[in-house]
């Protein structure tokens, strides 16, 4: 799931007058203080609608910076989970269902996706997809925080802009 910020040619030609040293990191700053914005609403919107259980899934929604293969830079909003905690995610050992001891991540909101877009769960041995079926219906919480906040996530852009040209002027 993509979305595209609309309205930005202002942005783009005031972005021409900071110096080419200081573009790189004012490009950073811009898109992070915008996602900020839509960061902060998503997490608002999910304790709204009741998802705070243990706070694992609200303290997760995060701004990932990601090089693309084609050399591009992208900024993606989401959840961390499983895999993606980090070296610095906390773990506990934990019984498995064979019996083993593993070591599991503390606060995974792995059920994040589930929330979001809705989903099928198989409740079974753990073997088959046999057992009751039962849907998990969508309560998004990060698609309608980008239509809450488009236009204050521009703004916020802009005024990091404006802080950068004023920096750059020597103001």
């Amino acid at each position: 799931m993509s979305a595209r910020m609309e309205g930005l040619g202002e942005l783009r030609t005031a972005f021409g007058a900071v110096k080419e040293d200081m573009r790189l990191r004012t490009s950073r700053l811009m898109v992070a203080s915008g996602g900020g914005v839509i960061r902060k609403e998503s997490r608002s919107l999910a304790q709204r609608q009741g998802l705070k259980m243990t706070g694992a899934l609200i303290k997760n929604i995060v701004i990932k910076r990601e090089r693309t293969p084609d050399g591009l830079t992208q900024y993606n909003l989401g959840v961390r989970h499983g895999r993606h905690m980090g070296r610095n995610a906390a773990r506990q050992l934990v019984v498995a269902k064979n019996g083993r001891v593993i070591s599991a991540v503390v606060d995974d909101p792995f059920y994040w996706w589930f929330l979001e877009k809705g989903r099928n769960v198989y409740h079974g041995d753990g073997k088959r997809r046999r057992g009751v079926k039962s849907r998990v219906e969508a309560t998004p919480y990060i698609a309608p925080a980008l239509d809450n906040k488009r236009a204050e996530a521009v703004e916020a852009m802009a005024t990091r802009l404006a802080a950068a040209i004023r920096k750059a002027n020597g103001q």
